[in-house]
């Protein structure tokens, strides 16, 4: 009897402590992705607006600028992590 209430709680024991590793590794993992999200956002926003201020002083309207720095910024990030994988 007092070995199986050993087993038991050994068992219990394991249960945590494999649970508290996969808590930990999840939060590292969602740690990782927001650097990843916070750096493409920079990376965009500084693409946009440089292109937005160079085609606004060529004369283009503010719709066209927007559209096309937004396809440009995307595409161009885009094809710069495809380079990376």
């Amino acid at each position: 009897m007092e070995s199986s209430k050993k087993l038991v709680a050994m068992f219990l024991v394991c249960i945590v402590v494999l649970s508290y590793s996969v808590h930990v590794s999840n939060a590292a993992d969602e740690d990782s992705a927001r650097r990843f999200v916070d750096k493409a956002h920079a990376d965009y926003a500084a693409c946009f607006n440089d292109c937005d201020e160079d085609c606004t002083h060529q004369g283009l309207g503010f719709t066209f600028c927007e559209v096309k720095c937004d396809e440009d910024c995307t595409d161009q990030l885009l094809k710069a992590r495809k380079l990376k994988n």
